[in-house]
């Protein structure tokens, strides 16, 4: 057992043999790793999730019959945070559990992690409608709070910080359209160590979807960039006026944005 996303060393233990004069190879669960011919092996990060992983090297050994072929240094790990007392966790990234979904109404996570979800200005509880029109009416004035002092999240899940949004974001990314056969039905980034390969809405294992509701104009209320941008809150302020978000695009992540308190942004939290 190990804390998943973090990376460990496989040392060789076990005495063998290259297969050919250079090099060795390492396996996860039987597929070779690309890059990975060294004696030994550090697992990065961005593997280190699922449950009952196999690694090992296949080698060259002496058996009675002579040099035979075969894995060595085998060793099978569950990572920690997948599978969780309450509910389960598909992304753990430095010990953080992400939600698969969404804050859509105040308490309640969205029925599915590809839809365009409600606004939330900062640290206010009013959840503004994710489509035209505007309801309700829009409050312009901004909160000057330090910190969020509300949780919009459920029971034992908050908003995470600017740190955990970088880490979040360094885990990986990619950007993909909507109905791109990845299951999505509205365009977004997949985040995770898994994000080139996962699908919704079951196959999400070392990933999460954000899709891209856009945003609510800190003047009006008015929704811009719907199916283009994503906006997302964190819980660090830059100062009384300004907070830390996410944001991301076809082209790129931006993991610390910052703009007015009194944008509408999408809320994804995490525990």
């Amino acid at each position: 057992m190990a804390p998943a996303g973090y990376a460990y060393s496989i040392l060789s233990n076990v005495p063998a043999t290259a297969v050919n004069p250079i090099t060795y190879q390492w396996y996860r669960n039987n597929v070779p790793i690309q890059g990975a011919t060294e004696l030994s092996y550090t697992v990065p990060g961005a593997l280190a999730y699922g449950e009952n992983v196999k690694f090992y090297r296949m080698a060259k050994t002496m058996e009675c019959q002579g040099e035979a072929e075969k894995p060595s240094n085998v060793i099978t790990i569950t990572f920690e945070g997948y599978t969780m007392p309450v509910g389960g966790c598909n992304l753990v990234v430095s010990g953080i559990c992400w939600a698969d979904y969404n804050i859509n109404d105040l308490y309640t996570f969205a029925s599915r992690a590809d839809m365009y979800t409600k606004f939330y200005q900062w640290n206010r509880l009013t959840a503004y409608s994710a489509d035209e029109p505007l309801t309700p009416a829009w409050n312009a004035t901004v909160d000057t709070s330090t910190t969020w002092t509300v949780n919009p999240c459920p029971p034992n899940w908050r908003l995470p910080s600017q740190e955990e949004y970088q880490h979040l974001h360094n885990s990986g990314n990619s950007w993909v359209v909507e109905n791109s056969g990845r299951g999505n039905i509205v365009p977004g980034r997949f985040y995770g160590y898994n994000h080139t390969q996962c699908k919704l809405p079951n196959q999400m294992e070392g990933c999460v979807f954000l899709p891209t509701s856009g945003s609510r104009s800190y003047v009006d209320g008015l929704l811009h960039s719907k199916g283009v941008i994503g906006y997302y809150w964190s819980s660090t302020q830059v100062n009384s006026g300004i907070s830390y978000s996410i944001s991301f695009y076809s082209t790129a992540s931006e993991p610390a944005n910052s703009v007015n308190k009194t944008y509408g942004f999408n809320i994804r939290c995490v525990r």
